[in-house]
């Protein structure tokens, strides 16, 4: 009888070396060799049950917890177990049950008080989760578990303050604890506080070097902070050690196209799983770089992928209907923005996306409200004008600044709006930028100052771009006012001495500001001008400043195109110089540019050669503009085909010259 006592305490003994040495299936085969000796033995029944536990095994697990207590009723260590294997199983309910039970065997557990409040938090509860987790840290005051866990829980309820109070006490008691730092971390980054945010990211890597998942969030607060070049250098050191980690790949591509580098984000994306790429999120990056490369017919796929089918998000909706726009289809890219709407009302992304939509289709009074959200767009500047924004109404002597917020096309193209409130009697102050000055100055009875300058005290501000919707116009472009810019008389006069004769002089502008989202897709190489130059009489000069001069150097063979003076819209009020050069021209032809928007505003002969689906302001199809009556649209035919389109141009120029 001894004998196999000590046998079975042997046996006993392996399986507890076995299960702390991680060796679950000896400890388990062990176990069941002394339970089915002696069934109501509790150690072993309440060993087995750890053992299964451990194997993920829950159910028998709680069987087992169970038969021990049936032994020994109320053990807390086997009570807390038996919890924990229900949580597990999510049996959430039952969970909270037994730790509550187990607390009142062991009232001054502080693990057990952190047991239960896990379950609390699990169930929604937060504010019980909340007492609960205040709980345990009455119990252990340095739980740096339960202050890791309460101060997720504040950060989620929105109390960052108390959330990062609870992070720096538990790293008062445990200074290289990685979990805490990691969450201070994001929640530093969240609040914008980058450089704080990389610092205590930084000593979670000292205490983990090259964990992935803290690399990616090393590379997420890079990103915020806008050092998008060390972002990637951090998301792709993650990627060394875990080369198929979702949120990596994902990132990775995310400072990819940040860097305008959509070729390589793309590529980032396709070493993706297939199922991984179907996922809404890969979806919208993949549909982002493809929509960038241009590729738009794939974008929607891409869009389509995501969707499997469901029609259920919002993002991907939006993001379909965007690259729809592009490739025609203006049907079917309104009904995605108004299901991505029915889906998530008031998406900033598809509202401004539908109100662009609207404009572009002429539906002007639908477009404005939402054209506000362009706020959300990379374009958008705020002017800290140090006063509240004009919201629309009476102004009530209360004096207005109106400022430019955009490019210089889109305040040419703007700026009528605020003379009309100029003529009603309104004091309104006009900031625009200083080369636009002496024309907006000359408009009538408005009050312009440069940006530069401080503006003169005012009550209210608000965006040129705002005053369609402010003013509450609706269909009224105002295009019976246009010209509303004069080119100066004595300039005009200078420039008609300084200009070369020709019997056929037209002004030409190919290249928009380098630095725009849309530059890459609306200018056009100098050289697909040269059919203009082939035209007999035709003499081309150039309105070019910067960016695209440099293409004056390497003309195709036989094509002449006239440089003006150095001294052309060189000074402070640059644009009174194009004004003046324009009034001597024949005709403009130009790219979607502030050339195109000021001929226009001058009700000079112009052509606006437009890509395949131009900008919002252009329309869809119409050669006639609404904006300015003496322009004629001309667009691509097919997307980046500009010599086909520059050919149709000639022939256009050709009878308007001879029908002189």
């Amino acid at each position: 009888m001894n004998q196999a006592h000590s046998a079975l305490q042997a046996t006993f003994g392996r399986a507890v070396a076995a299960y702390q040495a991680g060796r679950l299936q000896e400890a388990e085969q062990q176990c069941r060799l002394v339970v089915a000796a002696m069934p109501k033995l509790f150690d072993a029944r309440f060993l087995m049950g750890l053992v299964q536990a451990g194997q993920g095994a829950h159910r028998p697990a709680i069987e087992s917890f169970d038969r021990a207590l049936a032994i020994r009723p109320g053990i807390p260590d086997v009570l807390a177990a038996k919890a924990g294997s229900q949580h597990a199983l999510g049996r959430l309910a039952d969970a909270l049950k037994t730790y509550e039970t187990a607390l009142t065997a062991a009232p001054a557990s502080a693990e057990l008080a952190y047991n239960r409040a896990t379950v609390l938090e699990a169930l929604g509860r937060h504010d019980d989760a909340m007492a609960g987790y205040g709980d345990a840290l009455a119990k252990r005051a340095d739980f740096v578990e339960a202050l890791n866990n309460r101060g997720v829980l504040l950060q989620a309820l929105g109390q960052t303050d108390a959330a990062l109070a609870d992070y720096d006490r538990a790293l008062l008691a445990r200074p290289a604890h990685v979990p805490v730092l990691h969450n201070r971390a994001r929640l530093l980054r969240d609040l914008g506080r980058t450089d704080e945010a990389l610092r205590t990211i930084e000593r979670a890597l000292a205490a983990a070097p090259g964990r992935p998942d803290l690399l990616n969030s090393r590379g997420l607060i890079l990103l915020a902070g806008g050092r998008v070049d060390e972002a990637l250098a951090s998301f792709e050191r993650g990627l060394a050690t875990a080369p198929s980690d979702g949120a990596l790949l994902s990132n990775k591509a995310k400072a990819l196209l940040r860097l305008g580098r959509a070729a390589e984000a793309l590529a980032a994306i396709e070493t993706a799983p297939a199922a991984r790429r179907a996922e809404p999120d890969f979806a919208a990056l993949e549909g982002s770089a493809l929509y960038e490369l241009q590729r738009y017919e794939d974008a929607v796929a891409a869009c389509d992928r995501g969707l499997g089918g469901r029609r259920d998000h919002a993002g991907l909706l939006t993001d379909r209907a965007n690259a729809l726009r592009e490739c025609g289809r203006f049907d079917e890219a309104l009904a995605d923005y108004d299901r991505a709407l029915a889906i998530e009302p008031g998406r900033p992304a598809a509202v401004y996306g539908r109100a662009t939509l609207m404009l572009f289709r002429g539906r002007h009074a639908e477009g404005w409200p939402g054209f506000e959200e362009r706020r959300i767009t990379p374009v958008w500047r705020p002017r800290e004008a140090g006063t509240p924004e004009w919201e629309g109404g009476p102004l009530a002597g209360r004096r207005l600044l109106l400022h430019a917020e955009q490019g210089l096309g889109d305040t040419i193209q703007f700026v009528r709006f605020a003379a009309l409130l100029a003529e009603r009697g309104e004091d309104v102050v006009v900031e625009v930028p200083e080369s636009l000055h002496g024309l907006v100055a000359g408009m009538g009875d408005l009050k312009v100052v440069a940006r530069q300058e401080v503006p003169p005290p005012h009550d209210v501000h608000a965006s040129l771009m705002s005053l369609p919707h402010l003013l509450g116009l609706g269909e009224d472009l105002l295009a019976g006012r246009v010209p509303y810019f004069a080119a100066d008389p004595a300039r005009v006069a200078s420039w008609r001495a300084r200009l070369p004769n020709g019997p056929f002089r037209i002004g030409i502008a190919w290249q928009g500001n380098p630095n725009a989202a849309v530059d890459r897709l609306r200018s056009v190489p100098l050289a697909a001008f040269a059919p203009l130059a082939a035209l007999p009489g035709v003499e081309l000069v150039s309105l070019q400043k910067g960016a695209g001069t440099e293409q004056l150097s390497s003309l195709p063979e036989g094509m002449k195109v006239t440089i003006l003076p150095e001294d052309f819209a060189s000074g402070p009020d640059s644009f009174m110089d194009t004004a003046a050069v324009l009034a001597n021209l024949d005709l403009v032809v130009s790219i979607d540019s502030a050339v195109a928007h000021l001929a226009g505003a001058l009700g000079r002969p112009l052509i606006v050669a437009l890509k395949q689906v131009p900008e919002w302001r252009w329309g869809p199809s119409a050669e006639a503009s609404p904006w300015y009556p003496s322009a004629r649209l001309m667009r691509q035919a097919k997307r980046g085909d500009w010599d086909e389109l520059f050919g149709r141009i000639a022939a256009a120029v050709a009878a308007l010259k001879d029908g002189r």
